[in-house]
């Protein structure tokens, strides 16, 4: 199929490498059937529209021409607005990004054309090889867009037969509940009718719409058990926002068994190498043969690409953009390993005086962490591409020798509010503390200092932090490592050349879904038999990923309990991400660490209805490390020695961030509402 889809990607969607795609494929009124209804045309006809379905991927922007879809920019994202990220692009105030780029006319299209096949196509049944699948297929692609409609919008209008261009303009709001259920049963269909055949980047297995219908189902259980104050029913009388509450059990009922579905058709964790750190690595590097892929979509030069490795790797791994992706250091601490402060969380590090903890060297810190974490991030003094990663926010002149271990007290107070300039909050800091305001990986001759033994350090690391805002380098003294190519070198890291493959669906969410539908289901009222097994199964499928993200496995199933959790958001682990009890707070946290940076998450708060609590006047974390000139050494112009790391608000993430209610259910663009009377429009907008 492959070469069925360079031929109508080359002819009917022009990719161009300046992201001004057309992403159309030709309409029943110019191709006939005699076009499509056979088999190089029926797979040509299927690529166009893989081509155009709504997947948030490597080019999914909020600059993207195409409702925020297709734009190589890949910087202003969902990521930015949930604890996970920031990025010097657009580092301050609530931006939704991609999400509220209107997708709407783009949407029905493609629906548009899945209709004409799921309607014609049975007409061939016996004279085209494969109809049936076929229509199984097309009726896939119509959920897969229909979804990402609804979980923007709510209900919205519903068309299941082909129409004329323009028609669609004057079919009212179907309710929330009548779009899941159509949504389901198109996906109820291809679980029962597609085959068991693998084919990388198509939807041509069961077990694909298995995967996605536990993600559809899912969000639909949490809708209906968690968005009742959200609810909203227009003036015509249709439920337009949320999904009734006592469908939840059954919603989250369809979600577990799906997920278990998923199990039959041979996928799995991927777990080929036994370093646990370059294992986690390779689930993304290795992502078209791996068995944890069930959906992805590929790219090839000439056909279609993308540009994250030059945009989001750090400034001297790329020949242009660079140092966009930047984990906050809220998202860090939830992984295990680290030194944290037992009450919150928080990492710890300063002693129960508050002076400065002092290590040993660069990797002392994150000896013990998560290997899932270093396999997430690019982490300081390790080597990537050759090269070794140089995160360093200040340089603390050699008359202050670690050795005699000096009280340092903590420069600024970390309580996720105050901010302020170091050499203003620390006297010690402005007599004892050497800054630089230039771009760091630029640094020159200029901006070394020279230590008592006469070792030349810069004052800054090169990838920074930099005191300045809008360098190039992190703004949290983290930077991300997640889908980079590695094997790409330097000098060839340019925009519009990137070709890894995108995996919007792998075994590990899936897994993640079956736990949290199976605890949705345990914690539910009553003594239902077999109950204590929804346990057990949520229980195992965490530590199945645990297990292989090298994490503290669970003791026991009571660990996923019902005990009820205080929803009030403060730092650290313990009440950075909001759940109502126990059991559902440990499941919300390994989503976080596992599935960041993969467009998940934003939903994921979506649905639970936490994003208003969780991000309301939200400041961003950094740490910020600090080397002793006393002692450092310099190789390749890094210097190593001993450390001293600060955790503080943010410098240069900009404002802090908040959530408001309107965004749970995004207003119909005001296009579309005049070009179709019938339309309502949601709540608050």
């Amino acid at each position: 199929m492959k070469n069925i889809r360079n031929i109508i990607l080359g002819a009917t969607v022009a990719v161009s490498m300046t992201a001004c795609q057309s992403l159309d494929i030709p309409s029943k009124n110019i191709l006939s059937a005699e076009d499509i209804y056979n088999e190089p045309g029926i797979e040509a006809y299927m690529a166009g529209l893989y081509s155009q379905i709504p997947m948030e991927d490597y080019n999914f922007d909020a600059n993207g021409g195409y409702n925020g879809f297709y734009d190589w920019n890949s910087c202003v994202t969902e990521m930015m607005n949930t604890g996970e990220t920031t990025n010097k692009n657009s580092a301050g105030g609530f931006n939704l990004g991609a999400i509220n780029k209107g997708y709407w006319d783009m949407g029905y299209k493609t629906i548009r054309r899945c209709n004409e096949l799921i309607v014609n196509l049975p007409a061939y049944i016996g004279k085209l090889n494969g109809a049936e699948s076929w229509i199984a297929e097309a009726k896939f692609l119509r959920a897969y867009t229909y979804f990402a409609l609804v979980k923007r919008y709510g209900g919205v209008p519903l068309i299941t037969e082909p129409q004329e261009i323009g028609s669609d303009l004057s079919v009212a709001r179907s309710s929330h509940e009548v779009c899941i259920d159509s949504i389901y049963s198109d996906l109820k269909y291809a679980m029962d009718k597609l085959g068991d055949k693998k084919v990388a980047g198509r939807a041509n297995n069961k077990y694909v719409a298995a995967a996605f219908a536990s993600r559809v189902m899912l969000y639909a259980g949490s809708v209906a058990r968690y968005g009742g104050l959200f609810e909203y029913t227009d003036n015509t009388g249709v439920k337009v926002c949320g999904l009734p509450k006592n469908r939840a059990a059954e919603y989250f009922k369809a979600a577990l068994e799906a997920a278990q579905m998923v199990e039959k058709g041979g996928y799995s964790l991927y777990t080929s190498n036994p370093d646990k750190e370059k294992n986690f690595q390779e689930v993304f590097s290795k992502a078209d043969n791996s068995s944890e892929s069930i959906f992805i979509r590929q790219y090839k030069k000439g056909d279609y690409v993308h540009s994250w490795d030059a945009v989001q790797s750090p400034r001297r791994f790329t020949t242009t953009y660079g140092s966009r992706l930047a984990p906050t250091l809220d998202w860090v601490e939830l992984f295990d390993g680290l030194p944290k402060d037992p009450k919150t969380g928080a990492l710890k590090t300063t002693d129960d005086d508050g002076n400065y903890i002092i290590y040993k060297d660069p990797y002392e810190l994150f000896a013990n962490a998560e290997p899932r974490l270093k396999g997430s991030l690019w982490m300081d003094h390790q080597y990537y591409k050759g090269q070794q990663v140089d995160i360093r926010r200040g340089l603390i002149k050699d008359n202050i020798d670690p050795e005699t271990n000096p009280k340092i007290k903590k420069f600024i107070v970390d309580d996720g509010v105050t901010g302020g300039d170091y050499n203003k909050t620390s006297a010690w800091y402005k007599a004892n503390v050497l800054q630089d305001n230039s771009n760091p990986y630029m640094q020159g001759n200029n901006d070394l200092y020279t230590n008592a033994e006469g070792v030349k350090i810069y004052k800054v690391g090169l990838e920074g932090p930099s005191p300045a805002g809008g360098k190039d380098a992190t703004h949290t003294g983290f930077v991300g490592g997640k889908w980079m190519n590695l094997n790409m070198p330097i000098n060839q890291t340019n925009i519009h050349v990137s070709t890894q493959s995108w995996i919007d669906i792998r075994y590990a969410e899936v897994l993640l879904n079956r736990a949290e539908a199976a605890l949705e289901l345990f914690q539910d009222g009553g003594a239902e038999t077999g109950k204590a097994a929804l346990q057990k199964e949520a229980f195992e499928c965490i530590n199945k990923i645990r297990q292989r993200a090298g994490a503290d496995l669970l003791a026991d199933q009571s660990d996923l309990s019902n005990t009820p959790r205080d929803m009030k958001r403060r730092i650290g682990i313990n009440s950075f991400v909001l759940a109502p009890n126990e059991g559902l707070h440990i499941i919300r946290v390994e989503r976080y660490k596992e599935l960041a940076f993969e467009h998940k998450i934003y939903w994921d708060l979506c649905r639970w209805f936490t994003f208003h609590e969780q991000i309301w006047q939200y400041n961003r974390r950094m740490l910020n490390p600090f080397l002793f000139a006393k002692g450092a050494t310099v190789k390749d112009k890094v210097a190593t020695g001993k450390m001293i790391y600060d955790v503080r608000k943010c410098e240069n993430a900009g404002g802090n961030l908040s959530f408001q209610t309107k965004f749970y259910y995004l207003g119909i663009p005001g296009g579309e509402l005049g070009k179709n009377k019938l339309l309502t429009q949601n709540n608050q907008w």
